[in-house]
């Protein structure tokens, strides 16, 4: 058996340069913690990892002094390196991103968080999302053993004896950000819930508006759960008998929620490959992705990852589920935001993106939009017709602008 050890006592003794740290709920908090008190060590040293914005929320330039990190968003966590110049920033899609750890032979150490051990393995817990990939390339791993992170049966699990270290790590947890109780989420929800069919596989991606669109999902019956994350309120669908059973890579859930990931057979972990890759989501039938956007614009355009310019985000899964859904028989695809932004000042609904915007989804993939004021279905349309309807959808005081915006486009085309 392993012989669990400090994370000083780990730290110690790491010559790994290039190392993997977990996000999600997988962060290895106690590890990071324990980096920063060796500053004498971290000089070379370059961090990769995917850290969500808003959920895995240590600075890590603060926290890893001196270390570069190599990084798929730029959030909170990472700004002050960002702005520092020690983040190299790759815009990826998830798929695309765990398609290269399966072959990564660069990465020397990979750490993330993992339940105690049970029958001689440990359970990846509440996050199977890229670990996964690392493994399969044959990275070392060492699990941080957090004494609340869950044996989740129905996952992925790794014998003791496989890993490099096993290190003594309780944790704070990792949980979503307290959501707004806003009555325009409530409307846009109203709007893409009435977009569900009975029978449906949903995924919903990270933001207020999806969660609100689960927690409006509870007159339907027979939806199935497929996607990156599973919440609170998504594991509520399964307790009132709205859904059947849940596939996720990832679970951001609470209190006895978290408990009841561990033997519910109708609650399954797998990697990214299984849940976003193309070839995946073509045999999900009637998937609709239900996702939040920054922006968009009369040409279906998303913004999903700056504001102004400053970049807050990465592409994260959106793509991924977006074309995913166009791949699935019966599929399709929601973008759900609010028709204003910085407190009801600006528009999210834009004659075009600024120039410099990374597009998260093109005017090609594009298929229904829903904001408060209602539903624009635009997937295939002619530009005219989706302009249109996009204006239609805008807050009303903002509705002449963009008209009159569109106009003057047109006759320049």
């Amino acid at each position: 058996m392993t012989k669990m050890i400090s994370a000083e006592a780990f730290v110690r003794t790491m010559t790994a340069k290039r190392i993997y740290l977990a996000g999600f709920g997988g962060e290895p908090t106690a590890v990071i913690e324990a980096l920063g008190q060796r500053p004498e060590i971290l000089t070379g040293i370059i961090a990769l990892g995917v850290w969500i914005p808003g959920v895995n929320r240590i600075d890590l330039g603060k926290a890893i002094p001196g270390a570069m990190f190599e990084a798929f968003f730029v959030g909170p966590s990472l700004r002050s390196a960002f702005d520092a110049g020690r983040v190299r920033f790759r815009p990826m899609h998830y798929s695309a991103i765990y398609e290269e750890f399966c072959h990564r032979r660069d990465i020397e150490q990979a750490i993330a968080r993992v339940s105690p051990p049970k029958g001689g393995r440990v359970s990846l817990g509440t996050a199977h999302d890229f670990t996964p990939g690392l493994l399969a390339a044959g990275v070392p791993f060492a699990g941080m053993v957090d004494p609340a992170t869950p044996f989740v049966a129905n996952g992925i699990t790794v014998e003791v004896s496989q890993l490099a270290a096993l290190i003594d790590g309780p944790s704070p947890p990792i949980t979503l950000p307290a959501e707004p109780d806003r009555a325009e989420l409530k409307a846009v929800a109203l709007h893409a819930a009435a977009l569900v069919r009975d029978g449906d596989t949903i995924q919903t991606g990270l933001g207020s508006a999806p969660n609100a669109v689960l927690q409006a999902l509870h007159g339907h019956a027979k939806l199935t759960l497929h996607g990156g994350m599973v919440t609170d309120s998504g594991l509520a669908l399964l307790e009132a008998g709205v859904a059947t059973r849940v596939t996720a890579g990832v679970a951001m859930c609470t209190g006895e929620w978290l408990q009841r990931l561990e033997n519910d057979a109708r609650i399954s972990f797998r990697d990214v490959r299984a849940t976003h890759s193309a070839a995946a989501l073509a045999n999900v039938g009637n998937l609709v992705a239900i996702n939040s956007a920054l922006e968009v614009d009369l040409f279906g355009q998303i913004n999903g990852e700056t504001i102004a310019g400053r970049q807050i985000s990465g592409h994260g899964g959106l793509a991924d589920f977006v074309r995913g859904a166009r791949l699935s028989p019966g599929g399709r695809s929601i973008i759900v935001l609010g028709a204003k932004g910085e407190r009801g000042a600006v528009s999210r609904v834009v004659p075009m993106l600024r120039a410099g915007t990374p597009v998260a989804v093109t005017r090609g993939d594009i298929d229904t939009v829903v904001t408060e004021f209602g539903v624009a279905h635009i997937r295939d349309t002619d530009i005219d017709t989706r302009a249109e309807r996009l204006i239609a959808i805008a807050a009303p005081e903002f509705r002449d602008d963009l008209a009159v915006a569109w106009d003057e486009m047109r006759r320049k085309m």
